[in-house]
Parts: structure tokens; sequence; C-alpha cells
């Protein structure tokens, strides 16, 4: 189950944002000749919903309707005891709950009406149970893939500035509690102690997820797991935190040294977050292109592999490109870039959040 701060705040998502967004789908959805877009959303994938309703949720899986003249159904499957909740922390029209979210959109569609033509945008996604449901709901309804002409749509469905800047402010400020651990000379301490202070940061500042992975030892692996059990922290370890804010997920990582009882940013790291913050990227420059231009100018490290993530799709964070893999795709504004960087001997990670590119 998730924790954090879920209230819809319209200060930070203003309702005509989320109205105007309704109204393209609706205007989208009369050009295509159909008569509703059907969303899923579930406690991994709730991008495609959360952006049209600022609704992400708890756990369950959910389902939003936005019919051709503007029209919103939320449905989740759940009690009734979580309706005041859905309906404070989500903007939409109706709200309804139940066990089965295929027959609660059939039925809902049933009753207005409009059973002719209906879009999915990520159809495999849905539950084959929940398919299953509202055909049975809807025999003689036409079901159409969307995402050729939603996707364009869904791209534009960004993070508002506040949220975006919030977002950003937390996974930076919270990567920077590592430099204020001390755990001591044992190695065996510190890595939990790290954990705990990153991610406490984070909650108390709002984030409603937060996942901190730790490479212990990055003379052995480069790779962040979660930690479980006894782990012994190695002289040279890379931290990745990742926060969701109001539906949106940034990432942040760098690799650090311990130095007696302290513990200090590798400077090749150093040195790659400081030239990843410099300057804006130009509107519509490739990932590889920038990438390229990065790693040509480095004096202390190697950049052996880089990718980009972003939101895509329902996931609220994806790989979107990576070395060697659509280089050609255009920086987004609200991603993260992250590198392996080696020296001779010596490997780090370290991610760093874009915003307004």
């Amino acid at each position: 189950m998730r924790r954090g701060w879920m209230d819809w705040l319209p200060e930070e998502v203003p309702q005509e944002v989320l109205d105007g967004r309704i109204q393209s789908v609706a205007r989208a959805c009369r050009e295509q000749g159909v008569d509703a877009l059907l969303l899923y959303s579930s406690f991994v994938r709730p991008a495609r919903v959360s952006v049209l309703t600022h609704f992400v949720p708890f756990w369950s899986q959910a389902a939003l309707v936005v019919t051709r003249e503007g029209q919103t159904m939320l449905t989740m499957a759940t009690t009734g005891r979580t309706v005041q909740w859905i309906q404070h922390c989500a903007v939409v029209d109706e709200v309804r709950v139940g066990p089965d979210i295929g027959h609660t959109v059939g039925q809902w569609l049933h009753d207005k009406q409009l059973v002719s033509s209906l879009a999915l945008a990520d159809g495999g996604d849905w539950p084959r149970p929940a398919l299953d449901s509202l055909k049975r709901a809807l025999p003689d309804a036409a079901l159409h893939e969307a995402n050729a002409w939603y996707d364009r749509l869904d791209a534009d469905f960004g993070p508002t500035p506040p949220v975006a800047t919030r977002a950003f402010e937390l996974v930076r400020r919270g990567l920077a509690q590592v430099d204020e651990v001390s755990p001591g000379a044992d190695p065996d301490r510190g890595a939990h102690e790290i954990v705990a202070a990153v991610d406490g940061y984070c909650r108390a500042g709002g984030a409603e997820e937060v996942s901190v992975l730790v490479a212990p030892d990055l003379l052995q692996s480069a790779t962040p797991r979660r930690l479980e059990g006894a782990v012994h922290l190695g002289a040279h370890f890379g931290v990745q935190l990742s926060v969701a804010y109001k539906g949106h997920w940034l990432r942040c990582a760098s690799s650090f040294t311990r130095q007696g009882s302290s513990v200090v940013e590798w400077p090749a790291c150093a040195e790659w977050r400081q030239r990843l913050r410099q300057g804006p990227i130009a509107p519509g420059q490739t990932a590889g292109a920038w990438a390229r231009q990065l790693g040509a100018g480095s004096t202390q490290a190697l950049l052996a592999d880089w990718w980009l993530e972003a939101r895509s799709g329902g996931l609220p964070l994806a790989c979107v490109a990576a070395q060697g893999h659509a280089e050609d795709t255009p920086v987004p504004g609200f991603a993260t870039f992250s590198a392996l960087l080696r020296t001779e001997g010596r490997a780090g990670l370290v991610a760093e959040p874009l915003l307004g590119c």
C-alpha cells in the first residue's frame, strides 16, 4: 500500500488544467468516432489516469471512462468505504466501486446508451477478467486500440510546474541526506541508516512513494538493490533514490566513498552532476547527441553507458532512450538521465533529474 500526501491541491494542479485535458480527450473521441475512451489504472501503472484526474490508487485496480461529451466516471475494485476518499483525491464527475471494474464500466456505459464504439489505451494492460466482463456487459460494442492517436495527446499531459518543481526538490535534497549520515568505520553499519535517512526525509516532504536502492560495493557490482538483512557497506558504494510526488516520478543517484567515519560523494559523480545541471537542454535535442556532448567534456571519468527515463504510457517511469537504443528520442522536459561512469579500477552510478528542458 502506498503512503504519503495524496490530497488534491488546486494550487498545485488547477482544476482548469484537468478539465482542459478531459475536453481534449473528449474532442479526440468525437474526431475518432468513438463513444468513449477507457483507461486502466493500477498500483504499478497509474500514469494514464493520474494525469487526467489526479487519482493514484493506493492498492487494487481502477478504470476511468471519458465520454465523447466530456463526462468522466472512475471505478475501483474496492468497497463503498473508499468512495469518500476517492472523491476527495480525484477530480471526476462520478465514482463507482465494486469487485469487477469491467462490469461496472459496462453497466455505466449501458445506462448512458454509449454502447456502439469504445477505445482502449494500452488494451494489453487490462486484466483479461475485466475485459471479459466488459464484453459480456456490452456484447455489441466494438473495441478499438487507442494508442495510435491517444499517445499524441498523452505526451502533453506532464506535471504542472509546481508539481514538477516539488518532485525535483524532493529527489535532489533526499539524495543529499546521504552526506549527513555518519556510518562509522564499521563496514557492517551504515547502509540501513542511509536508507532510513533518505526515505524519512522524502516522506516527511510529501512523497507518496519512495524507493531507496543501494549498490553496497561498487567494486563488485554497480547494480542498486533493495536492502534485506545485514549488509556489508564497501569503501565505494552507490545510492539510487526514486520519488513519486502527485503521481509523477523522478530518480537521482550518485556514488560515495567512506572516509573514516564520514561519507563523501565520489568526485567523478560530483563533476557529472554539475555538468548535468548546467544550462537548459535545447528543445528537440536528441538523447544520443546530448549524451555524446556530455561525455566529450568529462575530465574525471569515462561515460561507459547511459539511459534516459521518463513517463511512458501507463508506466510512471520507463526507459525511453539508451546507448545504442532509440538515441534519436528528443530529451523530455521531465525525466532522469542515468549513467555508468568508469575510471581505471573503479566504476560509479550517477543519475540526475532533468527539469524544464
